[in-house]
């Protein structure tokens, strides 16, 4: 029981993941010897699911460098206004950002509307009017399908997310920097 807690707590902190256990359960009583083996047997599990690529107990990553405003990336299109972050793990589209309620003709009935659907129900985007609020921080696997829960539509993230002065996150992150000669 211990170890199942622990697990919890430890998911929830990181919030990574929304868990769909109804019950926060409260610390079990266990004897110290029996906690510190629940311990290392988590600790073990955490490793072996990081490195299976569910880092289900770490936390998002923030990007590497000098300050976070400096690497705040900026989607706008008709009635959107998403800003995210570019991490190690993905892309993360930043609380209160706003992104466009209705999804354009071509993805309805698609996976792609059930995706946006899905943050929707899951509590990470909600209706404001005629546009959606993210709750949350939220991490995407990539930046074309953050783009897509932000504007609705399907892009290409890597062009659509552009830096305070313009620069698109393909130019700032994959293209090699320009030589002075």
């Amino acid at each position: 029981m211990f170890l199942e807690w622990y697990c919890l707590q430890a998911a929830r902190k990181a919030a990574r993941y929304s868990d769909e256990n109804g019950n926060s359960g409260s610390r079990p009583h266990t004897p110290a010897p029996l906690e510190a083996d629940c311990l290392e047997i988590f600790e073990t599990g955490q490793i072996l699911l990081a490195t299976l690529g569910y880092p289900v107990f770490d936390a998002v990553r923030k990007p590497a460098g000098p300050s976070e405003s400096e690497e705040l990336f900026y989607c706008k299109a008709s009635g959107a206004d998403g800003r995210g972050l570019y991490t190690p793990d993905g892309f993360v589209v930043v609380k209160g950002s706003i992104g466009r309620k209705s999804n354009v003709q071509s993805i309805k009935g698609t996976a792609h509307e059930r995706f946006r659907n899905k943050l929707l129900e899951s509590g990470v985007m909600r209706v404001e009017g005629e546009t959606v609020i993210f709750e949350k921080d939220h991490l995407f696997r990539s930046p074309s399908m953050a783009a897509l829960a932000v504007t609705g539509r399907s892009a290409n993230g890597w062009l659509e997310w552009k830096s305070k002065d313009g620069k698109t996150l393909d130019d700032v992150k994959r293209q090699p920097p320009e030589e002075n000669i």
